[in-house]
């Protein structure tokens, strides 16, 4: 299993430049990459200036399919492999940020930029791209026809290990969150918790709550754990779903000093405040198909959440006044059942899935990707008698 921020090496393999002078006495060359490592491996290219920019991506095609031209004259043709786990690593322009993913980013996972592939080269392959460059130029400067290779068999070996490195050294690094997106099924792996999907923009908040935390409280539950316990650390949850997506808010929609301080600062275990905040602010309707009376449900264990975190289960007089809970008296220890539990994590489902919707109606991922996974699920799903 893959540790926080463990080094990972490359998937290794050779490069061979087989350098060439023609009757004319012009220089030429032709490029093989060769691995046998027991590894995954990913090829994928982009085209570089001599001096070794990134312009523009490759798009590798089957045997004997031309490459799409290079944006300008004199560029090369330069290609990169995978780490050891079939993954390349990223680097965002504007934020700073790294993340490891599929080979072609189009969104940076935490400030939302979006960008052409190329331009979320890692650190790592960056200086790669730069190396290659400089070992085919020089080759092709000299006077010497014949084979130049570029080991990174050797670049491979020397992970981990003590001691000086090869000339050119490159490696990438785990994070802390790897996760699947279920908008388009692609790898992502990113520092913390939450961010958007690098290949289509999905946010990974609604799949976190909806398939992790509130099966994860069930479990509890049907554990025998304390529902109140339950229903405190749901609500709790839930609060840092709706913390999460009104960073994003803040981040992306302008807005007034006041209104951005409210949602950065403030909690949103009041639903009395939150809906009319979203709705209003930004056409956001939490409770969105749920009936009134479900809502009203909702608020009172919200209400609850603050009696069992902070006073043990007894009611106080804030708790009265604030709730309107007249099934209730000052300083009674209240109590919640196993299903009224059940019912809490099942409207907060609901409202996650309101919200995620809403925000993706703001700022909507890019529809190919998820077309494309959609479109393979089909597939599978027809010669596997309807099985995905």
């Amino acid at each position: 299993m893959t540790t926080d921020f463990e080094e990972i090496s490359h998937s290794g393999g050779k490069i061979t430049f087989h350098i060439v002078t023609d009757q004319n006495g012009q220089r030429g060359y032709q490029v093989t990459y060769m691995g046998d490592r027991p590894v995954p491996f990913k090829l994928i290219a982009i085209y570089a200036l001599p001096q070794g920019v990134a312009v523009e991506s490759i798009q590798l095609g089957g045997i004997g399919q031309p490459f799409n031209p290079a944006p300008f004259p004199g560029c090369f043709p330069v290609f990169i492999a995978s780490d050891s786990q079939g993954q390349f690593g990223h680097h965002c322009p504007s934020c700073g940020g790294y993340w490891r993913s599929g080979p072609w980013p189009n969104i940076c996972p935490y400030c939302a930029l979006r960008a052409a592939g190329f331009q979320f080269l890692s650190e790592a392959q960056q200086r790669y791209v730069e190396h290659y460059c400089k070992v085919l130029s020089e080759a092709l400067g000299s006077k010497q026809d014949g084979n130049v290779v570029i080991d990174m068999d050797a670049v491979a070996d020397a992970v981990g290990k003590e001691g000086e490195k090869p000339a050119f050294y490159v490696s990438e690094q785990s994070q802390q969150r790897k996760f699947t997106c279920t908008a388009c099924d692609e790898y992502n792996d990113i520092l913390g918790r939450f961010g958007y999907c690098s290949l289509c923009g999905t946010r990974n908040d609604l799949a976190d709550f909806e398939q992790q935390t509130a099966p994860a409280i069930r479990t509890r539950l049907n554990s025998d754990h304390t529902p109140e316990d339950c229903v405190r650390d749901a609500v709790a949850s839930f609060d840092s779903f709706m913390a999460q997506v009104a960073r994003e808010l803040a981040k992306m929609v302008p807005l007034t000093a006041g209104r951005r301080q409210r949602l950065l600062t403030q909690s949103f275990h009041n639903l009395g405040e939150v809906r009319p905040t979203f709705k209003d602010w930004f056409d956001i309707d939490v409770c969105a198909g749920m009936k009134e009376e479900e809502c009203r449900s909702v608020q009172l264990m919200f209400y609850r959440r603050h009696v069992y975190e902070h006073n043990g289960g007894e009611v106080d007089q804030n708790y009265l006044d604030r709730s309107g809970d007249t099934s209730v008296v000052l300083k009674q220890h209240i109590h919640e059942t196993k299903q009224g539990a059940h019912d809490l994590l099942s409207s907060l489902v609901k409202m996650a899935r309101n919200v995620h919707a809403a925000f993706h109606e703001l700022f909507p991922p890019i529809v190919e990707p998820i077309k494309a996974f959609e479109k393979r699920k089909a597939i599978t799903a027809k010669y596997t008698g309807g099985g995905v």
